[in-house]
């Protein structure tokens, strides 16, 4: 995974100065989706060159692309099992749904104390890190929302959206039907940390 602080520090150090925030994100996002984390070139993937080309011509229209992210996403990852996915805001001890696309899921998630004791959305706020699951019934404190939606959840995907500081004020969540590829989640996670660190969100915008 690219840690926030590494984000931050690529981004600054590219030679871009004075060019335009989509141009920044989609420069850097295909640095990250053709070499990957680690340097070494990967397959190229259609699908997640689809999601940043999307989020680039919404940061080029000078407003805050929030609530059409999900759109984006489920709309060119569909195919692979990305049946769900959607933005939680933090309201004290409640995480409120912000904007999704997919079926109807929970609403509110609440916390019920530290990590590991209420979900993965709250583990990935509260221990501020992108987290994973391969089976998303394994992991502690589980909060399902397979009843309400009628999906068959297989894995889980949750990356924060920090805002100034690096403090995280929402996360994105992902429900799927299919296995997660390493490279998938680690895009992700490249994805939401470069958003916050170009935006550096107030929580304004997700009232």
């Amino acid at each position: 995974m690219i840690s926030p602080t590494d984000t931050a520090a690529l981004i600054e150090s590219a030679p871009m100065h004075g060019v335009d925030q989509a141009t920044v994100f989609r420069e850097w996002m295909l640095l990250v989706l053709r070499h990957g984390v680690s340097g070494t070139g990967t397959k190229p993937r259609p699908d997640l060159e689809r999601v940043l080309e999307g989020i680039a011509d919404l940061l080029r229209a000078h407003a805050p692309p929030w609530k059409k992210v999900p759109d984006i996403i489920r709309g060119a990852m569909e195919g692979r099992g990305w049946a769900w996915n959607g933005i939680y805001v933090r309201r004290g001890e409640r995480l409120e749904l912000f904007c999704a696309a997919g079926p109807p899921v929970c609403h509110v998630l609440e916390r019920r104390g530290g990590p590991g004791t209420s979900g993965m959305c709250w583990d990935a706020l509260l221990m501020n890190q992108t987290v994973s699951a391969a089976d998303v019934k394994a992991w502690p404190g589980y909060v399902s929302c397979d009843g309400e939606s009628g999906l068959q959840t297989r894995a889980g995907l949750v990356c924060p959206i920090r805002g100034a500081g690096g403090r995280p004020l929402a996360v994105w969540d992902l429900d799927a039907t299919l296995p997660l590829e390493a490279a998938e989640t680690a895009f992700c996670d490249a994805l939401f940390a470069t958003l916050s660190v170009l935006l550096e969100p107030e929580p304004s915008v997700f009232d």
